[in-house]
């Protein structure tokens, strides 16, 4: 394959499926056009730069869900080895192994910071943290305000179409403050995303800007990203961004729904179809 040939099928493939304005199972490609490494899609090298690869039947999965929520009532190192306590990740011995990494895998990146770490007991892995929404969980009980931070921050590297792909994050928070050159790497606002997984009754909330509704049907997009096919996902895709959220001039924060300040942008690089 010749290397601008590549560098055509990387661009197409990315606007493809970060957007999801095309079927999940439209594919044009054959096998061997994919012999080009996809690392040259990774992400930016700082937070709060990341991939969204979070399987929508793995998050969305029950059990998954149960043990984020037994994981949130300790801290998350048991012991001086950071390994996590084994009452907290009982219920993932009900999923497959692949699915059992990808749930610690994004929950250290989202809540752990950078150099820090925590360890599955059962199967001795070792997860690193990326964007440190939640520290203090690694000496305490996971905090009510935090809970919110978290979960938006899962939601935000979901990805129902089983493609890893760079995305950039941006919130009312000092992790969550981009530099100039990455909003300028990841131009696309996709998203906005809140809830708390960590209460009874979650529900996933999210809102679209107009640079996907411009371009896609916003609504099937979020909701082929965010839920796929899976019956357990609980969304509420609550329209355009910016009627779904407003300013409050008192508190100098912006506020979507119940969360108050506590939601999470979500950036793309772009796509052109």
């Amino acid at each position: 394959m010749t290397a601008m040939r590549s560098f055509a099928i990387l661009t197409l493939l990315t606007g493809t499926f970060a957007s999801g304005c095309v079927a999940a199972n439209s594919n044009p490609f054959e096998q061997d056009d994919f012999a080009v490494g996809l690392e040259t899609l990774g992400p930016d090298d700082n937070p709060p730069g990341n991939t969204n690869g979070f399987s929508v039947d793995c998050f969305w999965n029950p059990s998954v869900q149960s043990a984020y929520r037994n994981l949130s009532q300790e801290p998350l190192h048991n012991d001086a080895e950071g390994n996590l306590p084994e009452g907290g990740v009982a219920d993932l011995s009900a999923v497959s192994n692949a699915c059992r990494s990808e749930a610690l895998k994004y929950l250290a990146e989202c809540a752990l910071p950078r150099g820090t770490s925590m360890t599955d007991p059962d199967t001795g892995i070792t997860y690193a943290g990326w964007l440190g929404l939640a520290g203090q969980w690694r000496t305490s009980s996971l905090s009510s305000n935090n809970q919110w931070w978290v979960t938006s921050c899962l939601l935000a590297h979901l990805n129902g179409y089983g493609i890893v792909m760079p995305i950039l994050l941006q919130g009312d928070r000092a992790e969550l403050q981009p530099t100039s050159a990455q909003l300028t790497e990841f131009p696309v606002s996709e998203s906005r995303a809140w809830g708390n997984l960590f209460a009874p009754n979650f529900v996933a909330n999210v809102c679209y800007f107009d640079d996907v509704a411009d371009t896609c049907d916003a609504e099937q997009l979020l909701d082929e990203r965010l839920c796929g096919t899976n019956p357990s996902c609980n969304l509420n895709v609550v329209g355009n961004c910016d009627s779904a959220c407003s300013y409050d001039p008192l508190g100098g924060v912006l506020q979507c729904g119940s969360s108050g300040n506590r939601h999470i942008t979500r950036r793309e690089e772009g796509y052109d179809l």
